[in-house]
């Protein structure tokens, strides 16, 4: 009897999932356990195993599909056996060709360059890649036709994508490189995470002008571009919108000096050959705050009751190209600064390549958000459900101050606390702000 492979359901807020790269055709025999597709969720990207021996005997969509969960869409079984006529039959519509997921503010290379990259798979000039990579390329950026091909039959695959260096433009930038021919690999950008702008191609321009002044000849060319959310930044804004309207929330904000700390940041990763980062500190700071202030550990139970939570796992949100996902240090309480260094490092790195297991991000009782390295001085993050609280961490500012009569310079970085005000009260929030910016402040306590 022939068995379905469906659209798994890995979550209950879960719709749809994309079939990203089928890793098998029709015909292939599979063994129970082997990987046939790789997905991608509401949360993450992931591997598809068969749960049954036999031979594929068809596949109901291509790759790139967007399918509703608990849908059939492969069949496996014994050659020759007939299929239920209503999923035989379920349309195989071509994939559309990606687009970036990415804002159209992110432009990596001239529009041609970009297009022979989106059009894979065919012969003559176009490129062969799977459509893994092909979407790969799309959020990193890259044009396929300059990425080394890995895959034994001479195709690019995800993994060549992924290990490839990327390039980020203005659109401005990008279109007067283009005009002028200017590779902007070979630019050096001055924006963040080396982001090029206009005035960085005057340099290798012989058509810049050298004055400074306005480049009349240039006629801008702007569109508007619509992009589909991908299943990630649905699924967060759902969450986000059912959060702030059912939760009463409250934020408190604070600074802290962390002069010492940071000093001490400098000594350590002096002496271990580490990278600890302050982020680092501030989650295990937040992790010791949460033993001694249980009540922003807990979440509102079914009644008049609080759920105080045993474990402290915590929750640390990650930008990545296809949205915000929010990995979890499990027992966060438990480990030294080089221990959550790693384990932040290593969720943060799965996150950004969609490696993340479900196991990895379930089970959160607090979170920590950080956007100090864009330069946000304070701001109201939103709280995960159902968590009673989560911190915001801004960015480091230097302020004068008097000490023994004498003015020096301190690093202050902002604390901004946002609690469900039905769990706990703003005089509880105070205190556990207080506590933590007292670890911060001395840094030792930290470690202890």
């Amino acid at each position: 009897m022939a068995e379905k492979i469906i659209m798994p359901k890995t979550g209950m807020a879960m719709e749809e999932g994309v079939i990203i790269e089928w890793l098998i055709k029709e015909g292939d025999v599979v063994s129970q356990g082997d990987i046939v597709a790789e997905i991608e969720t509401d949360k993450s990207n992931m591997e598809l195993e068969s749960d049954y021996d036999g031979t594929i005997l068809k596949i109901l969509y291509p790759a790139g599909t967007t399918v509703p969960v608990v849908k059939t869409i492969a069949w496996i079984g014994t050659p020759g056996e007939e299929l239920p006529e209503e999923e035989a039959a379920a349309p195989a519509a071509p994939a559309e060709e990606p687009k970036a997921d990415a804002p159209a503010a992110a432009v990596s290379a001239p529009a041609a360059a970009s297009t022979t990259a989106a059009k894979a798979d065919m012969v003559g000039d176009r490129v062969k890649a799977t459509p893994a990579a092909r979407r790969a390329a799309g959020e990193k950026n890259v044009n396929l036709t300059d990425i080394e091909p890995g895959g034994k039959h001479g195709e690019v695959r995800e993994n060549d994508v992924l290990s490839s260096p990327s390039v980020t433009a203005t659109p401005l930038a990008a279109r007067v490189a283009a005009d002028q021919g200017i590779p902007l690999a070979d630019v050096a950008g001055s924006g963040y995470a080396g982001k090029i702008f206009k005035s960085d191609l005057a340099a290798l321009s012989a058509l810049a002008p050298m004055s400074g002044a306005v480049d009349e000849a240039f006629v801008p060319n702007y569109q508007d571009e619509l992009v589909k959310l991908t299943g990630i930044q649905k699924i967060t804004g759902k969450r986000m919108v059912q959060s702030h309207t059912e939760i009463p929330v409250v934020t408190e904000n604070a600074k802290a000096d962390v002069t010492e700390l940071l000093a001490m940041r400098k000594s350590l990763n002096e002496s271990l050959g580490a990278k600890i980062s302050i982020n680092d500190f501030v989650m295990l700071a937040t992790a010791r705050m949460l033993r001694l202030n249980p009540r922003m550990n807990a979440s509102l139970a079914e009644g008049d009751q609080v759920l105080y939570k045993g474990r402290i796992n915590l929750g640390m949100a990650v930008a990545t190209p296809k949205g915000l996902l929010v990995p979890v240090i499990k027992d966060a309480d438990m480990y030294s600064i080089t221990g959550i260094s790693a384990a932040a490092k290593e969720l943060s790195g799965k996150g950004r390549d969609g490696k993340l297991q479900m196991d990895e991000m379930e089970g959160g009782t607090f979170t920590v958000s950080n956007v100090g390295m864009f330069g946000v001085t304070s701001f109201t993050p939103i709280i995960n459900q159902p968590e009673a609280g989560i911190l915001g961490v801004c960015a480091v500012e230097d302020k004068l101050a008097m000490i023994e009569g004498e003015v020096v310079n301190r690093k202050i970085i902002g604390l901004s606390l946002t609690f469900d005000h039905r769990v706990v009260d703003g005089a509880e929030a105070a205190i556990a702000i207080k506590t933590l910016k007292d670890f911060l402040e001395a840094p030792l306590t930290i470690l202890a």
